[in-house]
């Protein structure tokens, strides 16, 4: 593990320390922050819709993966880059496709936590993050 992931890891397992969800969710959310720390897997300038669409038509566990982990990250890092459609939209792809790598993988349970309980989940890392390191929405 490089020193970046590595420090960028730590940081938000502090953070997040009081987040309320299953251990092993906490640790995957604390991952996301880890996998965006280079644009490698970012979505800013794709269309959210064709994406999904895409990854419907693929049934693609991973396409389904990075769509749910991008908004996760999107909506409690930079809320008002989302803003082609309303934030209930977003909300339901992210769900969308947390439940179906939840369906393609069967017993991870951690996808069917992140389905369940994207849009509280999403907003009470957003809450926690603007009150400790004060992030401008």
């Amino acid at each position: 593990m490089d020193t970046l992931h590595k420090n960028i890891t730590i940081f938000f397992e502090e953070l997040l320390t009081d987040l309320q969800c299953q251990q092993d969710t906490k640790s995957y959310i604390v991952g996301i922050y880890g996998k965006y720390k280079t644009s490698q897997f970012a979505l800013a300038n794709e269309s959210i819709t064709g994406l999904f669409a895409e990854a419907r038509n693929k049934q693609d566990f991973a396409s389904y993966q990075n769509l749910g982990d991008w908004l996760f990250y999107s909506k409690s890092m930079f809320p008002n880059s989302l803003k082609n459609a309303s934030q209930s939209y977003y909300d339901n792809i992210a769900k969308l496709s947390y439940y179906n790598c939840y369906r393609i993988i069967k017993s991870w349970k951690i996808y069917e936590e992140l389905a369940d309980q994207f849009t509280p989940l999403s907003n009470r890392v957003k809450n926690i993050l603007d009150e400790k390191i004060k992030i401008n929405s």
